[in-house]
């Protein structure tokens, strides 16, 4: 649209909404004028009327005339009738006289009429009465003027004795009146369609008049913005020319000596300059955009790089520190022979020097993958007060190592958040490990929780070092350890509070401290209440725990396993499947009682941790039912409060990580089960790193078994051929034929097929790796993590599935 369109639009619009408040304006006060006018003219009326009724009676009066049929129609209620019917005929306007004491039906009032004479009765003041009114459909404006008994009136109206003989026999009523009192009204009914009639055609003219007047105007603006806009138009399309083609030749003819001709021939000018300076920027944006695309790619072989490296590191590093506290445990557990009390003090520091170090590699690992958008959050709804209950359980023992008083204060506001339980907790144990680390003897730290802004808020406060203003500045830089010579006296990676900041950051939070050097520190965060709308991945532990076909005998007790996590729940089932039970899963606290009585299980393992209600609620409901309480509870769980578990009627409370061979020793404590003695079982490993043979040999034959022993994957697939061991412990890492290579092998195989695999690699498994693995994997140990315990442990469930069989055969037979 053009400018002068826009402009006579304008001007249009400001002119009818001038035209519409002047119209408005004489609208009203024309209105006002007409009704003052009509309500004058009704008034004259009444007044001509009553002074016509007032004469007749005062000339009947003083002329003795006789009132006769022949005098009839001088009586004044007579006449006023009619002359309010002619007028009616000649006007439209409707003039009666009513009474209340009425002797002819013409002067009966109507419920209006009624109304008014009783105010006007009651107020002596009330001489007329102005109102709308509807009669018969029709919009009208009434009036009534008061009429009140005068002197002549008596000769009607007077004592009925007195009054004239035509009057006595024609009129039963009317009589008695009293001078001054009110004997009715002259009721004038004025339609408003005839009143208006004027009225409206003012308004008609006024509105024409007005119309005629702003299209007039409207047109002659129109042309003559015409002359003056030409040229701003020649010179728009000039720059809609050069917007389009880029043609910075394009010029504007403008030959006017006024501001618009100036205007043209600065854009004329400004069109040269221009041209000059793109030929200019055009070859250096080719340099730079060379210089851009050299650095991009040198970026991203950098970035691939390094994700290689990591994913070496992964490998390389972890590998052989998992010999070193692999070897570091054996000579600890004095599998290898006794060691003196020194010798024991460096095996001990070797041992906890390689967990320190691993802890720093899987810190480094960690950081890598939030940066690379890896790392996803496992958002789930639970108790604030319960997971900082856990972390203070873990950490209190730290604490009192060094005598600090470490309090925790949960408002009564906050309740529960939806939020990664598992980061949520890695936050409070970062800020309050590094609040013990930092904290000399004797020293106070406090967790305090709140709701601040609709958000979840916590402080962490210590008495401890503090930190100097310039240091405050690198406090979350990977990496960072403070100059003074507190970076020799405490250890650490640099990397905690690195992770903290980006952990509360993916949560949508934010974290910020104040610290005073030589007092302490209080470290804050916020995190949302509630999870985002809509998940981008949901995470694959987020899903119910998928069914696993019981592998007990026909007949056997069933256990109920409650426990929200999927892969707890797998493992604590493939344990008692394999330790011959029947196994049903419950994953919240509701689904657990509905199943218990449902099914009546043997017994129960239960988790503390669980949504809808937790396990201290379902313990609690389960021992106060009649029809289950006679069901032993086994709590498995990372919350340590054994004492509330037996209290609330638990027969065993065991900690995560699960002793697996506690757990089955716990199940088969509440039913005996006869064993037989099997013969020793036979292990093959197959792994190419020459140490972690070693290593694992040396575990498993102190345990009791053979050991088959493959450097290769090749080697690995010939002895399992060959040997058919009853187990194999395979690493995934390998030269030429990877352990996914030979899992695929033996599982086409006839005989092969059915050896139970334990996965042992320093490989991080993905959910597609697992997929692949799933079936033919009993157990999967991570050799950045594992203890000969974890080894022994996934051992002794295979030897128990076959010592089983055994049982089994030997009762068929």
């Amino acid at each position: 649209m053009k400018i002068r369109h826009k402009l006579v639009i304008l001007l249009a619009v400001l002119l009818v909404t001038l035209n519409g408040v002047i119209a408005f304006s004489v609208y009203k006060r024309t209105r006002q004028e007409f009704i003052k006018e009509v309500r004058e003219k009704a008034k004259l009326i009444a007044t001509e009327l009553e002074t016509t009724r007032n004469y007749l009676a005062f000339a009947l009066q003083t002329s003795k005339i006789g009132i006769t049929e022949q005098t009839k129609p001088f009586i004044p209620a007579v006449s006023g009738h009619a002359i309010g019917l002619k007028f009616a005929e000649k006007t439209g306007y409707i003039i009666k006289q009513t009474s209340m004491k009425y002797r002819n039906l013409f002067n009966k009032p109507d419920p209006f009429e009624e109304m008014v004479l009783r105010k006007m009765e009651e107020n002596h003041n009330l001489t007329e009465y102005w109102n709308d009114d509807v009669i018969d459909g029709k919009r009208v404006e009434r009036y009534l003027y008061a009429l009140y008994v005068k002197e002549d009136c008596l000769l009607c109206h007077g004592p009925e004795e007195k009054a004239p003989e035509f009057i006595r026999k024609n009129y039963d009523a009317g009589y008695d009146y009293k001078v001054g009192e009110l004997r009715g009204a002259i009721s004038v009914i004025i339609p408003k369609e005839i009143a208006e009639q004027r009225f409206a055609a003012n308004v008609v003219f006024f509105i024409t008049a007005s119309s005629v007047s702003i299209l007039l105007l409207v047109a002659i603006i129109f042309l003559t913005t015409g002359k003056f806009m030409k040229p701003i138009e020649r010179l728009t399309a000039a720059v809609a020319t050069i917007t389009k083609t880029g043609d910075l030749t394009t010029k504007v003819d403008i030959l006017s000596k006024d501001e618009v001709g100036q205007l043209g021939r600065a854009f004329n000018d400004m069109s040269t300059k221009l041209q000059s300076t793109y030929v200019t920027l055009e070859q250096r944006i080719a340099e730079k955009t060379a210089h851009l695309q050299q650095a991009v790619l040198a970026l991203e072989r950098a970035n691939k790089m390094k994700s290689e490296f990591l994913a070496n590191m992964s490998h390389e590093l972890r590998t052989p520190l998992n010999a070193i506290i692999g070897f570091a445990e054996v000579l600890r557990d004095k599998i290898s022979g006794d060691l003196n009390e020194e010798q024991m003090d460096f095996v001990n520091d070797i041992h906890s020097s390689g967990r320190h170090l691993l802890q720093m590699i899987n810190d480094i690992l960690d950081l890598s993958k939030i940066e690379a958008g890896k790392m996803e959050l496992q958002y789930e709804a639970f108790l604030v007060s319960e997971a900082i209950e856990d972390v203070y359980t873990i950490l209190k023992g730290l604490a009192s190592k060094k005598h600090l008083e470490l309090k925790t204060a949960v408002l009564t506001d906050v309740k529960s958040i939806e939020a990664d339980r598992v980061k949520f907790k890695q936050i409070l144990y970062n800020l309050l490990s590094n609040a013990i680390k930092f904290t000399p003897e004797n020293g106070k730290i406090t967790l305090e929780a709140g709701i601040v802004d609709d958000m979840l808020q916590v402080s962490v406060s210590d008495t401890g070092i503090g930190m100097k203003s310039e240091d405050q500045e690198k406090v979350f830089k990977e990496f960072w350890q403070a100059d003074s010579s507190f970076a020799r006296k405490y250890e650490g990676t640099g990397l905690g509070l690195a992770l903290t900041k980006r952990i509360v950051e993916m949560h949508g939070g934010k974290i910020w401290f104040e610290s005073e050097y030589g007092k302490g520190s209080i470290f804050y965060f916020a995190l949302p209440l509630n999870a985002p709308a809509k998940p981008i991945h949901p995470k694959e532990s987020e899903a119910k725990p998928r069914h696993i076909v019981p592998t007990g005998e026909k007949g056997a007790k069933t256990v109920l396993v409650v426990e929200d996590d999927r892969m707890a729940a797998d493992l604590l089932t493939l344990y008692l499947t394999n330790a011959g039970y029947n196994v049903i899963v419950a994953v919240d606290g509701e689904e657990a009682i509905k199943k218990a009585k449902e099914f009546h299980p043997f017994l129960i393992t239960l988790d503390i941790m669980l949504p809808k209600k937790d396990g201290w609620d379902v313990l609690s409901e389960l021992k106060n039912s009649q029809d289950v309480t006679d069901i032993p509870v086994v709590i498995v769980s990372i919350v340590d409060n054994k004492e509330l578990g037996f209290s609330l009627g638990a027969v065993e409370y065991l900690i995560k990580p699960i002793d697996r061979e506690k757990l089955i020793t716990t199940v088969n404590a509440c039913i005996p089960i006869e064993r037989i003695e099997g013969k020793p079982m036979k292990i093959l490993v197959v792994d190419d790193d020459e140490k972690a043979v070693k290593y694992m040999s040396a575990i498993l034959e102190n345990a009791g078994f053979d050991v088959l022993k493959a450097y290769s994957g090749k080697a690995g697939i010939n002895l399992a051929v060959n040997s058919n061991p009853d187990l194999m412990i395979l690493d995934l890492m390998m030269p030429e034929v990877s352990g996914f290579d030979v899992i695929e092998r033996l599982r086409v195989h006839p005989i092969a097929k059915g050896i139970p695999i334990i996965i042992c690699s320093a490989k991080d498994i993905t959910p597609e790796e697992k997929k692949v693995l799933n079936g033919h994997i009993l157990a999967i140990v991570q050799k950045s993590s594992h203890t000969k315990e974890d080894l022994l442990a996934a051992i002794k469930k295979i030897e128990q599935l076959h010592v089983k069989k055994d049982t089994t055969e030997a009762e068929s037979s």
